[in-house]
């Protein structure tokens, strides 16, 4: 497959901004916590705040899901070069 390098290359930088995605929800969460016992502020879950971070913590779990249906799918996508393979591409490879 002659963009599988390139699908691979563009699934592997989605990988590593959805774990930046993760690790920044993360971060806030906590900052968040912090600031509400100090402020008095509502941290229990349900509070929009929290509700929203959340809400983004599970969108890069389906992202991350997604990533690996396409690797998988990829992979089975690449085992069918033998079988996509003109007459004449086989002739070409048995000459060298």
């Amino acid at each position: 497959m002659e963009t599988s390098n390139e699908i691979r290359s563009t699934v592997k930088n989605i990988k590593y901004y959805a774990s930046k995605l993760q690790e920044l929800t993360k971060l806030q969460f906590e900052k968040d916590v912090d600031k509400g016992h100090l402020l008095g502020i509502n941290i229990h879950a349900g509070s929009i705040r929290f509700d929203c971070l959340g809400a983004m913590k599970a969108a890069v779990d389906w992202i991350e899901t997604y990533c690996e249906n396409i690797e998988k799918n990829l992979q089975s996508a690449e085992k069918q070069d033998e079988k996509l393979r003109l007459p004449d591409e086989e002739e070409q490879e048995s000459e060298y």
